[in-house]
């Protein structure tokens, strides 16, 4: 029998064949990279099913990750209360999540948004839930403002070369390393302890 994976994130994006999927390769690599035991998926606001992108499999191919066998599904309430934590890969995306579980809101991010925040609250602590942290990071955002901002989002590469997916895949390579770095301290120090 397999442990329980300390943390679950769900990644959001449109369809789950681009932006998603190659955020849940690249978050769990992070991760397990800093010993962190975590379920990580993704699913799509619209989630029509089928194999990721073949530029998406190509991408994380040259970074020695496997999205050969994702099939894109579809978001749904059940996925959004099971998840510690809910990023989206736009705003709308947020909304969406919000659609199927409005109490989500201080778990659900704009992945780039739970980086910029979460580096100006601090890692999450060893002793105390992840929910803590996620709660700081919400309380973080400016009140009355939308959550997320515009450079928080990762475009949608669908359609594009395969040179704009490398760039996409580059910028959630950065900000799922970053996401990594800050819940690590808490996870490794709860499952040592």
């Amino acid at each position: 029998m397999s442990p329980v994976a300390a943390i679950d994130v769900l990644m959001v994006c449109s369809g789950n064949t681009c932006r998603s999927p190659m955020a849940m390769v690249l978050l769990a690599h992070h991760l397990g990279a800093a010993g962190v035991s975590a379920r990580v998926h993704s699913a799509g606001t619209l989630g029509w099913g089928g194999p990721a992108t073949a530029n998406s499999v190509a991408v994380m191919a040259e970074r020695g990750l496997d999205l050969s066998g994702h099939e894109s599904r579809r978001l749904d309430a059940g996925l959004v209360v099971g998840a510690d934590l809910v990023l989206g890969m736009t705003r709308d995306h947020v909304s969406g999540v919000l659609i199927h579980d409005p109490t989500a809101v201080d778990r659900t991010f704009v992945i780039g948004e739970v980086v910029r925040l979460g580096r100006s609250v601090g890692p999450a602590r060893p002793g105390r839930p992840l929910r803590a942290w996620t709660d700081a990071v919400a309380a973080a955002r400016p009140s009355g403002r939308a959550v997320g901002r515009y450079a928080d989002e990762v475009a949608d590469p669908v359609g594009e070369p395969l040179d704009v997916y490398r760039r996409t895949a580059d910028q959630l390579d950065a900000v799922t390393a970053g996401l990594a770095e800050l819940l690590a301290p808490a996870v490794t120090a709860e499952l040592a302890g």
